[in-house]
């Protein structure tokens, strides 16, 4: 099967004007707005939707749309799985069912933006290769733009339910898992990022959303990002750091639709070469800082930052007075 890409995801929530905020100072380009949903989107075009709840709805995740390359092999999928499932098509041509773990998904015809062009990334020195002369290193900006939803991930109380159903019937590739029934990474071709959809062992007993991971260009954006979120006042879940398995530098910050959003990038990509491992201890991070990068807590600047500034206005007055 080949898959693009995951074109869609979709929430609910209870607070438009803050899921609007949410999604904008992510770094999401605003796409149609209605006075119910709105969205945001990636450089390549996947979309997060947020629609308004009804009454006596909570926020959450609703769905993730996958997509195709072809309307025949959307309508392989939807063969498959109308065996043993119900299986809606609206006008656009997405088709819709649940999986075996009960989450909402389904398929559509997409084709991803390729991405504008973008400043090239620092490039780096080091003792023995010094490959950045008379330059300095790319800073780490004002905030991210995302490039793409790289993955998804899901707690799910049956772990080896959810990689039958994903592997047998959807034709995703086993990249790595957690032995015991833990955890399994799968990616959806032969040659992929190292994962696009990871299921976990739920700790909670619910099946639900863990988290929506968005690749940026550098580790620059993960950091620019994270610390441009942080400011806009949106709190840290955990990071940034760095995963062992897949290799990715992370920052994780709580979506108030529901579980996390994740900056990422660098991420493994593996082909059918790729030998999957068992892991038997838990291996999220070989390093990463608990709640985000510390900050001053007595809200002054710090006396560079005051400096300069200082300079600047004496600058800007001797201009005014000439």
């Amino acid at each position: 099967m080949d898959y693009t890409g995951i074109a869609s995801v979709t929430f609910v929530a209870t607070d438009l004007g803050e899921a609007r905020r949410y999604l904008s100072d992510w770094g999401l380009a605003r796409a149609r707005t209605g006075r119910r949903e709105l969205r945001g989107e990636t450089r390549s075009g996947s979309t997060v939707i947020v629609v308004a709840a009804g009454s006596g709805e909570g926020a959450g995740f609703r769905e993730v749309i996958y997509g195709v390359a072809t309307a025949a092999q959307r309508d392989a999928i939807a063969a498959e799985l109308a065996r043993d499932r119900q299986v809606l098509r609206d006008d656009g041509g997405t088709v819709r069912t649940v999986d075996d773990c009960g989450f909402p998904i389904g398929f559509r015809v997409w084709k991803p933006r390729r991405s504008k062009s973008r400043p090239a990334p620092t490039r780096w020195n080091a003792p023995a290769a010094r490959s950045r002369i008379d330059r300095e290193a790319v800073a780490f900006g004002e905030g991210a733009q995302p490039g793409q939803i790289g993955h998804i991930v899901f707690a799910v109380n049956d772990v080896a339910r959810a990689e039958a159903f994903y592997r047998d019937r959807l034709g995703f590739w086993l990249s790595d898992r957690y032995v015991g029934g833990a955890g399994v990474f799968l990616r959806w071709a032969r040659r992929s990022e190292h994962h696009n959809v990871f299921f976990l062992k739920s700790r909670s007993g619910r099946d639900e959303l863990h988290h929506l991971a968005f690749e940026v260009d550098s580790v620059h954006e993960v950091f620019g990002g994270g610390l441009a979120f942080s400011r806009a006042g949106w709190k840290t879940q955990i990071g940034p750091g760095r995963h062992p398995i897949s290799s990715a530098y992370f920052w994780y910050f709580v979506n108030p639709m529901g579980g996390a959003f994740e900056y990422f990038c660098d991420p493994d990509y593996v082909t059918e070469r790729w030998k999957p491992r068992n892991f038997r201890v838990n291996r999220f991070s070989e390093w990463h800082l608990p709640a985000g990068l510390p900050t001053a807590s007595d809200g002054h600047a710090r006396p560079s930052l005051a400096t300069a500034r200082a300079i600047e206005a004496e600058a800007a007055a001797r201009a005014s007075a000439r």
